[in-house]
């Protein structure tokens, strides 16, 4: 395509020109020399599709199909281009494959030329432009032989851009106050009107939103953009706010304290008794808790996982003991939760974590259970159904001997046999073991106003028979939990009298304290399951991230950053790389746990020990042999984030390479056929390239205890040290333009004044208003492909492109990975119908800029 080999000289000319000057104003953090950047309103695309031969095409468009009004590129470049308009100084240029609008007035020279493309912007992604017509209002109508889009250009403001995303939050993705992903449906009620505008009056934009993952992460960072939505208008407002300005903060503390709830709710769904955080819950009535039979023995296929349904009243009678570490001494059971038949519930065995930790069951990440677990629950059993000895599966063979696990369901099918998802069981053909937990507590009432009504029984408590809940929950749940925990507690809460606020502050001060004292419980570091043993991903134990280290430096090929035994094997943990991460996690865990109980009536007296586990983070070396001490010198590992990229990458290439160091010697690559991620992790090793090894998933969860603590923390000598830890990301991170990492850069140094701010604030002016998953069009000229990143399946840009010109996403995928992509063009596209990310990517930095003052509209 000439025509955009010709603009990439364009663009290149364009960024040559000085950096725009933006409007600034006195920052508001405590030694803060960065000025703050004024937004603007700004042309924001909002389009209107509309299917070849509907009626509701205007029929006065003025159809330019020729390129006469292209003026300043030679003809000889231009074949590809079908139609020009040029509108008030600025070019719209329709080629054979897509739009381009190019506006030299542009005050960014990265906005002088953008690129649509794919069916957000062209119907059915026909990418053959076969005419253009001017709306006369700075927007574009754009033809195919799909249909017709028109791409209006209103400005707005951010705080306008603002309300859209809110809007979206309560009108789909709002579950229970849980925010996370889900399939949207748009009705059009005016009949007179045939096309899809998600603007419009008289459209309806809703769902039936479903379980997710990480539900709790999700509406963690949905409800701290929300909490900094209050308190940035709160105080920006001033003491006397107006009638409308008084409604704006009523809007936003009502939905920062139902996001809050949202999230508390899951220490409670479990009726554990121990600030246990469930992943997520249903109730029995939606679609994805449906069972084959109708019963809590049949397959729950729709949603997989480690589930359990509650079995509470006064029939309700434990068909398994209990195990030690789920008792409560002192307290009775109300029911039990029984374990749901799920294919990782019979299948998930897990795998080594440590080198030296040999086959027993606690070496395993998987949701086997724990032999102190097996041995308690054996007392209550009859001969010939003792676990481990009649009923166990084989999860594998080590050195010719088979490795068996109790798993939390196990079938007739299942036993003594290998782990396999069987589908067979039903209420007459029941598993012979199905794990389960006791049930301490009721939901408190305080949640009630988050279900509906047929969930609330006639005593006016939640009838905990509707609940299914998700166990297992993971580091990213917690890491989410915390820094929403924290945030209310510190943004939303303070120094309030306010009664509801006050009544949220009890429950934030109460699951933080149990919570921690859960990941504290004998020394544990970790969160403990109903099997007796770490959920698969909720480790912060030193051994986890430092095994055998002590013994690998003692071997020559640590110099080159491999990590192996004396036989040439790789020794690394299972967690050596997450130990960076996983660290920031366990000292934000504390000190936001040291903030919310110092002051507590009921918990103070647990802050000297958070403060003790706090400052061992900044005690000395940590452990690389045993006994490894869990806390000690956990600040060090922090400062490791690169180093152990690399020496991650070393060692995995090493035995790519056939156990030799990657080097121009021994490699070749133009002899080797193997999968596309060892080609990149064998050239990232051979330039020592860390930035293809990311893991972007840990980038998000990384930035939650970085800003706990680093608005938390108030030595120098520790802020310092947090602050280079957080450098190490932001080396990559400053790449990918990002507000989300950009302004709490600036948080974490205040005191610069050379942080890419602008870039940052694209970002949000270029976010689209509707974050629809889309098929993109990746068949750029204006940027070079290289090749995939370790986790990737497709070529990478080598500069990230405006959000608007590729898929919309979280903040924990890799931005310049091009997948998502168009496979085929589709003249039938359904834009009624698709998946819809929520708008915490733009909430989030833009509420939390304004409160710090790094951004004022």
């Amino acid at each position: 395509m000439n025509f955009k080999k010709i603009m990439i000289g364009v663009m290149s000319t364009s960024l040559l020109m000085s950096a725009f000057a933006m409007p600034t104003f006195a920052a508001k953090l405590p030694g803060a020399k960065y000025s703050t950047v004024q937004l603007e309103a700004v042309p924001t695309k909002e389009m209107t599709y509309y299917k070849d031969g509907s009626t509701s095409i205007p029929t006065d468009l003025k159809w330019i199909t020729d390129s006469s009004a292209l003026k300043f590129l030679p003809l000889n470049v231009i074949g590809d281009v079908t139609s020009v308009v040029l509108d008030n100084g600025v070019y719209w240029i329709g080629t054979e494959n897509g739009l381009q609008r190019v506006n030299f007035s542009e005050s960014n020279a990265s906005d002088i030329v953008q690129y649509f493309a794919g069916p957000r912007y062209l119907y059915g992604g026909d990418g053959l432009v076969t005419g253009l017509a001017s709306d006369n209002e700075g927007g574009i109508w754009v033809r195919n032989a799909s249909g017709v889009t028109h791409i209006a250009m209103p400005k707005k403001t951010m705080a306008e851009k603002n309300e859209a995303y809110e809007r979206v939050v309560q009108d789909v993705h709002d579950r229970y106050g849980l925010t996370s992903y889900a399939n949207f449906n748009f009705t059009e009620t005016d009949g007179d009107f045939d096309g899809i505008n998600y603007s419009s009056d008289t459209g309806i934009l809703d769902s039936t939103p479903s379980t997710s993952d990480n539900d709790g992460l999700w509406t963690a960072m949905y409800g701290i953009g929300e909490i900094f939505r209050y308190a940035a208008l709160t105080e920006q407002y001033g003491a006397s706010p107006t009638i409308a300005q008084q409604a704006e903060i009523d809007e936003a503390k009502v939905a920062a304290i139902r996001a809050t709830k949202a999230v508390l709710l899951l220490s409670y769904v479990s009726g554990r008794g121990n600030g246990f955080p469930a992943r997520s819950f249903m109730l029995t009535s939606e679609l994805s808790a449906e069972t084959t039979d109708g019963t809590y023995y049949g397959l729950q296929s729709r949603q997989n996982g480690f589930w359990f349904q509650h079995v509470v009243g006064e029939d309700a009678v434990n068909p398994n003991g209990i195990i030690p570490s789920m008792d409560i001494e002192g307290e009775t059971p109300i029911g039990y939760s029984i374990a749901r038949v799920t294919k990782d519930t019979m299948t998930k065995k897990g795998s080594r974590l440590f080198p030296s930790g040999g086959t027993d069951v606690m070496n395993y990440n998987g949701i086997a259970l724990s032999n102190e677990a097996i041995d308690a629950l054996n007392e209550t059993r009859s001969e010939g159904e003792k676990l481990g000895t009649d009923i166990y599966t084989i999860v594998e063979t080590v050195d010719g001997e088979e490795v068996h696990q109790v798993l939390p369901v196990i079938t007739t099918v299942t036993n003594k046999a290998s782990a396999k998802e069987d589908k067979t069981t039903n209420v007459d053909n029941k598993p012979l073991f199905q794990l389960t937990a006791p049930v301490y507590e009721q939901i408190p009432t305080y949640f009630n106003d988050l279900f509906p009504s047929s969930v609330i029984n006639n005593e006016g408590n939640i009838d905990m028979n509707q609940i299914v809940y998700k166990a297992d929950t993971s580091s990213d749940e917690v890491d989410g939990h915390y820094a929403l925990l924290y945030t209310a507690y510190k943004y939303l809460i303070g120094d309030t009298d306010d009664a509801e606020l006050l009544e949220l502050k009890s429950y934030v001060e109460k699951s933080t304290h149990h919570l921690t004292e859960l990941i504290l419980n004998n020394d544990h570091y970790y969160v403990e399951d109903a099997t007796g043993k770490a959920t698969q991903w909720s480790r912060w134990i030193s051994q986890y991230f430092n095994d055998g280290i002590g013994s690998m430096k003692e071997n020559e090929l640590w110099k080159y950053r491999v990590g192996v035994d004396e036989n040439g094997d790789d020794a690394l943990s299972y967690g050596y790389e997450d130990g960076p991460l996983n660290v920031l996690q366990i000292m934000s865990f504390l000190k936001a746990a040291i903030v919310i109980t110092e002051n507590s009536t009921l918990y103070s007296d647990a802050t000297e020990k958070y403060k003790v586990a706090y400052e061992l983070a900044f005690n000395g070396s940590y452990s690389t042999e045993a006994p490894y001490v869990n806390g000690k010198g956990y600040i060090n590992i922090a400062q490791e984030y690169i180093e152990r990229r690399l020496i991650r990458q070393a060692t995995s290439a090493y035995s790519i390479n056939g156990n030799q160091v990657v080097s121009p010697d021994t490699w070749d690559i133009n002899n080797y056929t193997g999968e596309m991620e060892d080609d990149s992790n064998i050239n990232a090793t051979l330039h020592n390239d860390w930035t293809q090894y990311i893991n972007y998933s840990d980038e998000e969860l990384g930035w939650f205890p970085i800003f706990v603590l680093a608005t938390a923390e108030t030595d120098p000598a520790k802020h310092t040290m947090i602050a280079d830890a957080f450098d190490q990301w932001y080396e990559n991170e400053v790449r990918e333009e990002n507000p989300f990492y950009t302004f709490l850069y600036q948080i974490v140094h205040p005191e610069k004044t050379d942080v890419e701010l602008e870039a940052a604030v694209r970002y949000l002016y270029r976010l689209p208003q509707y974050l629809i998953t889309f098929p993109v069009e990746w068949n750029r000229q204006d940027v070079l492909y290289i090749e995939p990143g370790y986790r990737d399946d497709y070529v990478q840009t080598n500069y990230v492109l405006a959000p608007d010109e590729r898929k919309a996403m979280k903040n924990n995928t890799n931005p310049f990975e091009a997948d998502g992509q168009m496979e085929s063009v589709d003249p039938n596209y359904n834009y009624s119908y698709g998946g819809l990310e929520v708008g915490f990517t733009f909430t989030i930095p833009y509420w939390l800029g304004r409160y710090f003052e790094i951004i004022k509209e």
